[in-house]
């Protein structure tokens, strides 16, 4: 079996690719002929989503929190004959508000990668199974190697010595 995405030969019992680690049960399941459960058609794939519309969801959803708590906060203002209560839901609603307009102005349209919880990582869900590919070009194995030895040390002081007490005689 070929990997699809770098072309790397692999057998047929691995479950990733060698050199670039793209998980290839999928593509094994579609050489045998048989369609794979997981198999979303295109029409159907979700829209990726993108930070600045991951950022807006959450300004939403504070936005939404703090319109719900505002009921209850002013229960305890009447009950306390105070405004100070207030001070949370309309603390909250001004981050809302201001993490939106951040979030519409600055946000940025690249794809989001949600983060992983430490069980996933510690199972290695998702990552690759190898580091990035190697890349040594074939014409460095013919090369003589330099002896760097020479260069790296320095003269020691008697050799110095030696060799001007050889020059006088």
């Amino acid at each position: 079996m070929f990997c699809p995405r770098c072309g790397q030969q692999a057998p047929e019992e691995i479950r990733f690719c060698p050199r670039c680690g793209l998980s290839l049960l999928p593509h094994a399941a579609l050489m045998a002929g048989a369609q794979p459960a997981a198999t979303v058609p295109l029409a159907q794939t979700p829209p990726a989503l993108t930070k600045k519309r991951v950022s807006t969801r959450r300004a939403a959803k504070l936005l939404f929190f703090s319109v719900a708590l505002f009921p209850i906060f002013m229960m305890m203002s009447i009950a306390a004959d105070s405004p100070g209560p207030l001070i949370v839901p309309f603390t909250l609603f001004t981050v809302a508000v201001a993490w939106w307009a951040y979030a519409r102005l600055f946000g940025e349209d690249i794809p989001h990668t949600p983060r992983r919880s430490r069980k996933d990582l510690k199972a290695g869900a998702g990552a690759p199974a190898l580091g990035a590919p190697q890349f040594v070009p074939a014409s460095s194995f013919n090369r003589q190697r330099v002896n760097t030895a020479e260069i790296s040390q320095p003269p020691s002081v008697t050799e110095q010595t030696t060799t001007l007490l050889e020059k006088d005689l």
